[in-house]
């Protein structure tokens, strides 16, 4: 029975790492890995699903496809919680090593779980337009990330920050990236809404891996299992209590709060790591869209940076021309606005156009670009949590672009009279 535990535990681990890298880490464009598990697999087992099901069912399925993350979500977490309600607080009741105050704060964790998640979910991120334009138009171009020109989507001017997601259909504001577990593009109006969703789920699985880990504590303290002796099934010899073989016997005792311990204790160190990624760009200003292109543009601002001392050192004893120049006069070539999930771009960001040159000219790249959109701190928090959109001078601009004679004559109106 041990070997069959811990072969399941080590398999669990082993699938779940592959999973992630599967999935959601590796590249479907250069990973033969990534390709197969989200490309190739899920093509073969449409086709195969089409061929015993039928195109007619199969198209009333397709719209459960969209939702596929969150039917998982809903899965797992509500799966999760209903083991903690049945049985896990039936053992807190029992535990004297935990508060039973618990069960009722667990009631408040699980609401503030499902809301988040709905507000997540059904919150949009804005839509850019031609008559919406104005309400979103609130950042310059760098001329390196963003330069103006139109979308070659929707056909209207592609304002600073903005990406057309072409999950959503829609020409996104500050666009951060496209998650699938919120089915949802995150943009200017829901990133804080996003952030809210990743802090409770940190703050749930930290809560719940604690609250379990005491009731299994509890239970191996009032019975003195490290100390205790146990009895080989197999052999029937006796054994004394190691941690090993403790937790062996916690988890054929308590199978379910096992498992739902190991599964929150490895997603609050996933989510711990993935909500700092996001509060880090956040405070630098950055989207991950934007974090993803800065790095391809200090990728590109270093080989030619290389490319230039290395011809330096040639000077001497082959006649090159070297050509100082500094930024905004050599920038990067153009930037792609591939699709950009959770874990970042599904592609190459960066496509050398840069300026042409002979092969006896060598271009300084001059300074590294910076990230012009950074404001601070403060400032940066500020305008994830209070975008521009909703603030009074946004709303004003858009108002005045919709009714133009409006305005101009209520600033007529208001212009005094001359006598």
């Amino acid at each position: 029975m041990m070997i069959i535990i811990t072969t399941t535990v080590v398999a669990f681990f082993i699938f779940f790492l592959f999973f992630l890298y599967a999935c959601i880490i590796a590249d479907p464009e250069t990973s033969n890995v990534g390709r197969f598990c989200t490309k190739l697999l899920p093509k073969l087992l449409y086709q195969q699903l089409e061929k015993t099901v039928g195109k007619k069912v199969l198209s009333r399925l397709e719209t459960l496809k969209d939702h596929a993350f969150q039917l998982v979500y809903l899965t797992v977490v509500l799966g999760a919680w209903s083991i903690m309600f049945c049985y896990g607080y039936e053992e807190i009741e029992k535990s004297n090593y935990i508060n039973t105050n618990h069960q009722y704060s667990g009631y408040i964790v699980f609401l503030m779980c499902m809301s988040s998640f709905h507000y997540a979910c059904n919150t949009p991120p804005g839509s850019v337009t031609a008559t919406t334009m104005e309400l979103f138009d609130h950042y310059d171009y760098d001329n390196v990330l963003y330069k103006d020109q139109l979308c070659p989507t929707l056909k209207i001017r592609k304002i600073a920050r903005s990406k057309y997601d072409r999950f959503s259909r829609r020409h996104v504001p500050r666009f951060d990236h496209f998650c699938g577990w919120i089915n949802q593009a995150v943009g200017e109006q829901n990133y804080r809404w996003f952030l809210l969703f990743l802090t409770v789920h940190v703050g749930m699985c930290f809560y719940g891996s604690w609250a379990v880990s005491r009731v299994l504590y509890g239970e191996v303290m009032e019975k003195d299992l490290l100390n205790a002796s146990f009895f080989n099934a197999i052999t029937g010899a006796e054994v004394q209590a190691d941690c090993w073989i403790v937790f062996h016997y916690l988890f054929l005792r308590h199978t379910q709060l096992c498992g739902i311990f190991v599964l929150m204790s490895v997603m609050s160190v996933v989510l711990f790591l993935f909500l700092s990624f996001h509060l880090y760009i956040t405070s630098k200003n950055m989207t991950t869209n934007e974090f993803f292109k800065w790095k391809s543009v200090r990728r590109w601002h270093k080989k030619e940076k290389q490319k230039y001392e290395q011809s330096l050192q040639y000077a001497a004893g082959k006649k090159a021309n070297h050509k100082a120049s500094n930024y905004p006069s050599l920038v990067p070539g153009e930037l792609s606005d591939v699709d950009v999930g959770c874990t970042g771009p599904r592609g190459e960001l960066l496509h050398d156009s840069a300026p042409s040159v002979t092969d006896s000219e060598v271009l300084d790249p001059g300074m590294l670009p910076t990230n012009i959109y950074d404001k601070g701190i403060i400032a940066n928090f500020k305008e994830v949590f209070y975008p521009y959109s909703f603030r009074e001078e946004a709303i004003q601009r858009y108002k005045s672009s919709l009714n133009p004679r409006g305005s101009s004559t209520k600033a007529r109106e208001s212009k005094p009279k001359t006598i």
